[in-house]
């Protein structure tokens, strides 16, 4: 303690002594203290920095690295793979979809879409259950979300469903799936071979269906314009009863049109051939067609020009989208043009009522949105497509224009009738076969005679029915409803039948009452209207000429009167008049309406 104080104070001692020496010493002492600090400072200062200049470095190695990666991964997918997309809406989706089900790819999946079954083609699976609790009222189609690998013939291919694609629609934004196909091969026959094979499967498990393909106009989209897809059963051709030759015509000449696409271009014609089926409602234009299909094993794609929504534009799309060797099918073709009623409705209303009223006109008449000009286009102008059938059918072929039937839009047309009797006695045998009716014979017990007894009962029973059917009265779809009442008992059915046509005769009768007394009643509510617009428009014309003639001097009190008796009523120009003098009611010729 002693030595600390001695010390102390000789240091004290030397500082008064050299004050000179002293201030330089306090310099040196706070200048050591600040280069501590920066020290200190300079020291986390560069910790911080290297530490984020490692981070930096390390991080640019990893992105460096994994994009490398890719890079090796792409070039060996480019090498050692092939890669093909199919998109929703085109065929050869549908192709695919069936192929990866019946290679039971499926299996790998976890991920199902359940919907409750109905003719809408779904591609669904079929887990192939014992439990006779199963009825099977369901569907389950697999999404294929995750990427699915199998092997087929010798190599391995991954099936996977990329990005959907968003397309527009009147109801929002709808979703478009893809397939990605990938082979790992560098043969670009594999690929060939397997697309082609998937086709051929497509062809074989519809064989026994006819596809149909249509537009929900309410999720159209350009995208994947045909949007529902049904099948039904085939049907063959023998079941349609028609008259002789119009069936065979009309196969004959669409085979040939299909084999014969060499000729076409050789001659310089455009590959397209147009068939219109035109007659009464219920005598088989409709099952034509789709026999006609089932024959043929192709496509129907219809549509309907009697939606307000289908305009020329959505009419070229859906028809360009049609597929080669398709049937391209606009039925009920008259409702894109007015109907004779609606020509015969304008032309009763005045021409100044139409003009003054537009407006009401368009209300009354349904509005259409496909033009002539727009379906001449997608006929055979330079919209339309190549190597299909286009088929067109119409009750009313009077309201078709000369320029759709002109031949290279229309090259043939066939003509259906309601029922002959040679068609009636077909449909009877049709619904009553003899192999089906055994105990129609004398001796059932005899199984050598039976057979032919009951053709012969049946025979009698046909020309009984076609006898007692009026020929050109009854459709065959009228007459078929009929039968289908007595389906196991033709003796009634041939019974029975002249009473149908009499009841049928009389519900017709009253048909036709109830429409002329509509008929009536709506002309009397025209005619009324066409007397309230008269009225009106007389008035504001006598108005107008009233105000004239008051402009240019005094209006004579009879004229006046004249004017007034006549309001309400129309005037023709250059009409003479009679109208009660004001004063005494005698009938006096008014002058020239102005």
């Amino acid at each position: 303690m002693s030595s600390w104080h001695g010390r102390f104070h000789q240091n004290a001692f030397n500082v008064a002594a050299n004050p000179a020496e002293a201030t330089g010493s306090s310099w040196m002492a706070s200048f050591m203290g600040l280069s501590s600090i920066f020290a200190a400072l300079g020291f986390f200062t560069q910790s911080y920095v290297g530490s984020s200049l490692k981070l930096l470095v390390l991080g640019s190695l990893i992105e460096t690295g994994r994009r490398f990666c890719w890079w090796l991964i792409e070039r060996f997918r480019i090498q050692y793979s092939l890669t093909a997309q199919f998109n929703e809406g085109d065929p050869a989706y549908e192709w695919i979809l069936l192929f990866i089900t019946q290679e039971s790819v499926w299996k790998r999946s976890r991920d199902f879409v359940v919907t409750a079954k109905n003719s809408e083609r779904k591609w669904a699976v079929k887990p192939g259950s014992s439990d006779p609790n199963i009825l099977g009222s369901a569907e389950y189609v697999p999404t294929y979300q995750a990427p699915q690998l199998f092997r087929w013939r010798g190599h391995w291919v991954e099936i996977k469903r990329g990005n959907e694609r968003s397309a527009a629609t009147v109801n929002g934004v709808q979703q478009s799936a893809r397939l990605y196909l990938s082979i790992y091969t560098l043969d670009m026959n594999v690929l060939t071979q397997l697309v082609e094979e998937a086709q051929k499967r497509y062809v074989e498990i519809n064989r026994p269906h006819v596809v149909i393909h249509l537009i929900d106009t309410r999720r159209f989209n350009t995208i994947q314009p045909w949007n529902t897809v049904k099948h039904k059963i085939r049907r063959p051709l023998s079941s349609i009863i028609l008259p002789p030759g119009i069936l065979d015509s009309l196969v004959k000449d669409a085979e040939e049109f299909l084999a014969s696409e060499d000729w076409y271009i050789g001659a310089g014609i455009p590959h397209r051939r147009g068939y219109l089926l035109h007659g009464p409602p219920g005598t088989g234009k409709t099952s034509t067609i789709y026999a006609l299909a089932g024959a043929l094993n192709l496509e129907i794609y219809s549509l309907s020009l009697a939606s307000n929504s289908v305009d020329d534009s959505f009419l070229q799309s859906a028809a360009s989208s049609v597929p080669k060797n398709g049937i391209f099918l606009i039925e009920d073709i008259d409702c894109a043009f007015p109907s004779r009623e609606d020509e015969e409705a304008e032309l009763g209303i005045p021409e100044a009522m139409r003009m003054q009223n537009p407006g009401h006109m368009r209300a009354t008449r349904p509005t259409r949105m496909v033009t002539l000009s727009g379906l001449l286009n997608v006929i055979d102008g330079v919209g339309s497509e190549e190597g299909k059938l286009f088929i067109a059918t119409t009750n009313y072929i009077d309201r078709l224009d000369a320029a759709l039937l002109r031949p290279g839009r229309i090259d043939r047309k066939f003509e259906y009738a309601l029922s002959t009797p040679e068609q009636t006695r077909a449909l009877f045998v049709r619904f009553f076969p003899a192999a089906r009716f055994p105990h129609l014979a004398a001796d059932p017990d005899d199984h050598e005679s039976k057979l032919e007894e009951s053709e012969a009962m049946l025979d009698e029973l046909a020309s009984h029915f076609a006898a007692s059917v009026p020929e050109g009265e009854f459709s065959t779809a009228e007459l078929q409803g009929y039968l289908q009442g007595y389906k196991t008992r033709p003796v009634e059915a041939a019974r029975g039948v002249a009473a149908w046509v009499e009841q049928e005769r009389a519900d017709r009768k009253a048909r036709e009452a109830r429409e002329e007394e509509r008929k009536s009643k709506l002309q009397a509510r025209m005619q009324q209207g066409m007397g309230a617009f008269g009225g009106m428009h007389m008035g504001v014309g006598a108005g107008a000429g009233t105000g004239m003639n008051a402009s240019a001097g005094a209006v004579p009190r009879g004229d006046m009167g004249a004017r007034s008796a006549r309001k309400g009523a129309p005037m023709v120009k250059g009409e003479q008049a009679s109208v009660p003098e004001p004063s005494t009611g005698a009938a006096v010729p008014a002058g020239p309406a102005s």
